[in-house]
């Protein structure tokens, strides 16, 4: 007859070893997870950059580009000025530009050929939000209608987006432009007011 001290011992190494392995698997998804979550997270802060596009006479451009493989959505691209006015800027639409990652700096290459290059287009979704798809590009705009203070100086420039875990849940972040395009969308704006300004002039000529 099986000594049941030895049947007990038993199913307890059985059940621990059950739980342990259990333990272990769970840390390894867990730490799968989280890396691969600051890996995209990394790539997103680095490929989404809001960068400077060349202004016109009605407004100053910021363009977002998802140089990533994912999809995300583009919650607000705001201007924050020295007296602390947050400007959330006007979507104007896709920009017809495809990103390619793998080239030096990131460079965003100019769509030529829309049969050769597939691109999705980026498009405003529920809330003025704006999901850019991967590879794609939208441009956002401080337009006329919005500047209140001919005086304003820029102090940061963000993006806030949202992105998918790997679970499939939303992850808020933002991203702050560098100072460098910051200041780039100062010139912009100064160029824009003197502009408007002298077009005020001519038509009181």
């Amino acid at each position: 007859m099986r000594d049941p001290i030895m049947t007990w011992l038993s199913i307890l190494q059985s059940i621990l070893g059950t739980v342990t392995s259990f333990i272990i698997w769970s840390l390894l998804v867990y730490l799968f997870y989280v890396l691969r979550n600051r890996s995209l997270e990394h790539r997103l802060k680095r490929l989404i950059q809001p960068e400077r596009s060349d202004p016109d006479e009605d407004r100053v451009h910021v363009v977002c580009a998802n140089g990533t493989d994912v999809r995300v959505t583009v919650r607000d691209v705001r201007l924050i000025t020295r007296n602390d006015t947050h400007l959330s800027l006007t979507y104007l639409g896709d920009t017809g530009d495809v990103i390619r990652p793998s080239r030096p700096n990131d460079i965003i290459a100019r769509r030529r050929n829309s049969v050769v290059t597939r691109h999705e287009k980026a498009g405003q979704i529920e809330r003025r939000f704006v999901e850019l798809p991967a590879q794609t590009a939208g441009m956002w705009a401080l337009t006329a209608d919005q500047v209140d203070d001919s005086d304003w100086q820029f102090v940061d420039c963000l993006l806030v987006i949202d992105y998918p875990t790997l679970l499939n849940t939303r992850k808020l972040m933002v991203v702050t432009a560098k100072s460098e395009i910051v200041d780039d969308l100062n010139a912009d704006f100064r160029a824009y007011i003197v502009g408007r300004e002298a077009r005020e002039d001519t038509r009181h000529v």
